[in-house]
């Protein structure tokens, strides 16, 4: 008779071999044929570039690479907790919703629930070790050992992060503000701490591009530096037998750690989880014997404030243009939503406003403009995105809705990603001012810059609604395909801003060839501007036709 941990173990195999099934079935579909071209290009383009890189490549330092494998995974972990404590919503391990109903509802003890989540986490890990014991290679004597290495590092950090997850989970308010605000020093001072070290290694005076060089290795100094070590002391083994020169009986003492502290781990996940769910029930019984039914969320949204919401909707839609009115109302949706995530948001824009700006630090009179500029577009294009997800890769549980509202879809489209178009704008326009009233780079600069950086707003979230349209999948999504999306998008983005960049050099060289000085720079910024905002556009019309063809009994993925 098969136990309960096989049946999980036979889930997980069966679910992973229908998903990659089913991913080749849709990069094979006909409706997306085009997107498929353009990310086989784009992949074999990263790949390529990977392999010119490892070939030209130094070789890396054991040490410098031992204290990265220790220190790096406790960066990510104070980065994922200072995020994790400040997020209102603390979700169950991560579970989806079909894994609540069948696996939440079965006879099974949580401890066995827990573990098939683990599980299924170790799949994603064995890819993320191939990955990178690929890279790390050419680094170490023994690739062997340095597979097994990475993957009990990894497996340890993915294990952690659900621990610390689930610690949160059964805080009360008090403890939770108490950890928000331990958790936040200890992330500025990492922070603190790492712009010291580039400002130290970075001579006065330095082009910006230098400092965003440093910067990396600053963040090296930090992993390395003897409190990371210290807090490192779980990985220490995994990172000493991935980096082993010479086998001795010391190999074997640390081949026994790394993989012993693996189920060390996921006992002490199966504990934590027990207690948090003992924590939250008694929180919730007490709430029940003190008479109290309402819920935090709706002692804040109370029926005067809907009422006043919606009188507000109502005068807003009545002052707008008949075919717009659709479009409003599924606008102030995504404003009402918005409220919960206002202060996350605002964090989110005010430290990459700040990395924008520093380049007005470095003392050079002569390019501090240009890389302003450059910081807003990256941030535009890479930041952006993931802090705003507020368009359809939100709305993935609620297109039966989306689609059954009487909508067009170029106003549907509007609807969804006007909201966070003009967040992102609002961080271009702010970032844009202050640098111009310290820079005074010229009326023609802001101008064109403003006019083309809003239309890569539009065009970057019309682009990843539409590629998320083409190829939809779930908010905790993980796994080989979802790596392969990350690389296709970094790829895609930077060719994207490889070829304004050419353009725009083009036409200024044209610009200044045919027309006279006087003349040259309102043709130059008006075309500038009008061919951005032109491409903005061809990306909305590709959204609105994505959504056209969404086909929700067969572009919905499972859970």
């Amino acid at each position: 008779m098969q136990t309960p941990h096989q049946h999980l173990l036979w889930l997980t195999i069966h679910r992973g071999i229908f998903r990659l099934r089913r991913g080749v079935d849709r990069m094979r579909s006909p409706r997306r044929i085009l997107a498929t071209i353009l990310a086989a290009l784009f992949l074999s383009a990263y790949v390529l570039n990977g392999f010119f890189v490892l070939w030209s490549r130094r070789t890396a330092d054991p040490q410098s690479l031992r204290l990265w494998l220790s220190g790096g995974m406790i960066l990510y972990l104070i980065y994922h907790s200072v995020r994790c404590v400040w997020t209102e919503k603390q979700v169950d391990m991560e579970y989806t919703d079909a894994e609540n109903l069948w696996l939440g509802g079965a006879p099974l003890k949580r401890s066995t629930v827990a573990a098939y989540k683990v599980n299924t986490m170790m799949v994603s890990a064995l890819l993320k070790t191939f990955f990178l014991s690929v890279v790390l290679a050419p680094d170490v004597s023994h690739f062997a050992l340095l597979s097994v290495g990475v993957f009990a590092a990894l497996v340890l950090l993915e294990t952690a992060r659900m621990v610390w997850q689930r610690l949160l989970g059964g805080l009360s308010e008090r403890h939770r503000v108490a950890a928000r605000v331990s958790l936040t020093a200890v992330g500025i001072a990492a922070l603190i701490q790492m712009f010291g070290h580039m400002v130290r290694i970075t001579p006065p005076g330095s082009d910006p591009g230098h400092y965003v060089l440093n910067s990396f290795r600053a963040v090296g100094y930090v992993a390395s530096c003897d409190i990371v070590q210290w807090l490192a002391i779980p990985w220490r083994p995994a990172a000493l037998l991935a980096t082993t020169s010479q086998i001795t009986t010391h190999t074997a003492v640390q081949l026994l750690a790394a993989v012993a502290l693996i189920p060390t781990a996921i006992i002490a996940l199966v504990r934590i989880d027990g207690w948090a769910e003992r924590c939250k029930l008694q929180r919730e019984q007490a709430r029940l014997a003190a008479g109290d039914y309402i819920s935090p969320q709706q002692r804040m949204t109370g029926q005067r404030t809907a009422y006043s919401a919606d009188t507000l909707a109502d005068r807003i839609e009545s002052l707008c243009p008949e075919r717009l009115r659709d479009a409003v109302a599924l606008l102030w949706r995504q404003a009402l939503s918005i409220r919960r995530y206002a202060g996350t948001i605002v964090f989110s824009f005010v430290l990459p406003t700040v990395l924008c700006l520093s380049p007005l630090l470095t003392g050079r009179a002569g390019n501090q403009w240009a890389f302003v500029v450059a910081g807003i577009a990256l941030c535009t294009m890479l930041l952006a995105p993931p802090a705003l997800r507020l368009d359809f890769r939100r709305d993935l549980k609620r297109m039966l809705l989306l689609r059954s509202l009487p909508l067009r879809p170029i106003h549907a489209v509007l609807g969804q990603l006007t909201l966070p178009v003009l967040i992102t704008i609002g961080f271009q326009w702010i970032t844009l001012l202050i640098a111009g009233l310290l820079v005074s780079p010229g009326w023609s600069q802001i101008i064109v810059w403003s006019g083309m950086l809003s239309a890569l707003a539009v065009f970057t979230f019309a682009a990843e609604n539409a590629l998320f349209l083409a190829y939809p999948h779930h908010e905790s999504a993980q796994g080989f395909a979802m790596v392969v999306r990350a690389n296709v998008m970094f790829v895609g983005k930077a060719t994207v801003i490889g070829v304004a960049v050419a353009a725009l050099m083009l036409w200024i060289t044209l610009c200044r060839t045919a027309f006279a000085d006087p003349v040259s720079t309102p043709i130059y910024v008006i075309g500038a501007i009008g061919a951005s905002w032109a491409v903005a556009a061809s990306a909305l019309s590709i959204t609105a036709w994505c959504w056209n063809h969404f086909d929700i009994s067969a572009d919905l993925p499972p859970e």
